[in-house]
């Protein structure tokens, strides 16, 4: 039996299709936008600059042809902010009709482009909830995001530091910088990332201190720097720092930045955070022994073996990213097509086929889901009276069917033939 079924899960790949589905039943509704609120210092008296950024990915909008723009197309959507203080009053309110519109359809570039919207406000020192949506007109398809904010006062401390940002990208001319926010704070995609930062002084001391720590997700440092700037009396951009820092040394997870900045007599602590994970994953890279049991639909027995004999955690995370990098068929870009496709049926089965007994991706269905796709037809009878619960599945393109059974009556719908008897190995 291992070996037909390691057959199976050795072929997988061939059968993984890339083109759209045919189905949109078992489709996980995308999230439309990221989000990050940062505050800074402002002139409005005791009141700090409070700036929202949205970043709508293109590769999760619809786009259609404009009608009035030659080779644009367009995706529109409405965009919602509440702001609300702690006792629940509703201080800010924007509600806007947006688009974004591109000339670019290809999947490569809707990967790797966005759209950043920002909105600011000057709000005094306090707590503070901040709610988004996003509904996008075509699909219907609504993502809303909650957001709990401390504006601090930044005008009165001797010293400061005002919220981390994340920069992807920075470039200069004439020496003005041109900076790129990562909106999501993911940096797995990014080689050399910039932490950027005021420091705010209010005292007369010209130089400052400045040491910055990335403690991993276990809190061991990885990464520290250190260095004295001159800054000038109050508020100025010349007491802005752009720190870079390297990524090929991190491993999965959520970081740590801690910020001390130090003058003769004041110091001033602030922390934040980023994340290095791959986006596709259903887990975090802590949890790589399920992670690899996860790749048994694709991955024959001695691949599994072979990352699963990793001497360490971060050998077996080596492994197992080796493993996807060998089946991306475009090695020459940022995304793999290959493992996007299998870990959106990984996902989507997690989320519509697990029962009391199982996660989805463990089920019968799940595994068929897998392995073949979307069905192109399915028929449910949950209620018929001289038998127990079943569904049938048919795959058109493949000439297949599959039966499941719910003997329990608790969800777990069972094949009634085993896999590996309808299965035909075909290379296409």
């Amino acid at each position: 039996m291992r070996k037909l079924f390691t057959i199976i899960l050795g072929v997988l790949l061939l059968s993984i299709h890339l083109s759209p589905s045919l189905s949109q039943e078992f489709l996980p509704k995308p999230e439309l936008f990221n989000l990050d609120i940062l505050n800074f210092y402002s002139t409005e008296g005791t009141r700090s600059r409070v700036d929202i950024y949205v970043e709508i990915p293109l590769k999760n909008m619809e786009f259609k042809k404009s009608k009035t723009q030659k080779n644009t197309f367009i995706s529109k959507f409405d965009l919602n902010i509440d702001v609300k203080d702690k006792e629940g009053n509703m201080i800010y309110n924007n509600v806007s009709k947006e688009e974004v519109s591109t000339q670019e359809t290809g999947q490569e570039y809707l990967s790797q482009n966005s759209q950043i919207l920002t909105r600011n406000m000057f709000l005094p020192p306090g707590d503070y909830e901040v709610y988004v949506s996003v509904y996008e007109q075509g699909t219907k398809n609504k993502t809303e995001k909650e957001k709990k904010i401390k504006v601090e006062d930044y005008s009165t401390p001797p010293l400061s530091i005002s919220d981390v940002m994340i920069v992807s990208r920075l470039s200069s001319n004439d020496g003005k910088k041109t900076i790129t926010p990562d909106v999501g704070r993911n940096v797995a995609a990014i080689d050399t990332f910039y932490l950027f930062y005021y420091i705010y002084k209010n005292n007369d001391d010209e130089k400052v201190d400045v040491n910055c720590r990335i403690l991993d997700p276990e809190k061991k440092e990885v990464y520290a720097k250190s260095e004295t700037i001159d800054v000038t009396n109050g508020i100025a951009f010349q007491n802005q720092v752009f720190m870079p820092v390297p990524t090929s040394e991190l491993g999965y997870g959520k970081y740590t930045i801690e910020i001390t900045a130090a003058s003769s007599n004041y110091n001033y602590t602030t922390d934040s955070y980023f994340d290095n994970v791959a986006i596709d994953f259903p887990l975090p890279m802590k949890d790589i022994d399920i992670l690899v049991e996860q790749i048994q639909y694709i991955a024959k027995g001695d691949e599994m073996d072979f990352i699963r004999n990793g001497n360490s955690d971060q050998e077996k995370q080596k492994r197992f990213l080796d493993f996807w990098k060998k089946k991306d068929p475009t090695p020459n870009t940022k995304r793999n097509e290959v493992m996007q496709e299998y870990y959106r049926r990984v996902n989507a089965a997690n989320k519509f086929f697990g029962n009391v007994y199982s996660p989805g991706w463990r089920t019968d269905m799940g595994m068929v889901y897998i392995i073949f796709g979307e069905p192109s037809n399915i028929e449910r009878h949950p209620y018929e009276m001289d038998s127990k619960p079943y569904e049938v599945w048919d795959y058109y393109n493949d000439n297949k069917q599959f039966v499941f059974i719910d003997n329990t009556g608790f969800g777990d719908y069972r094949l009634v033939s085993p896999i590996w008897d309808t299965f035909r190995y075909e290379y296409n």
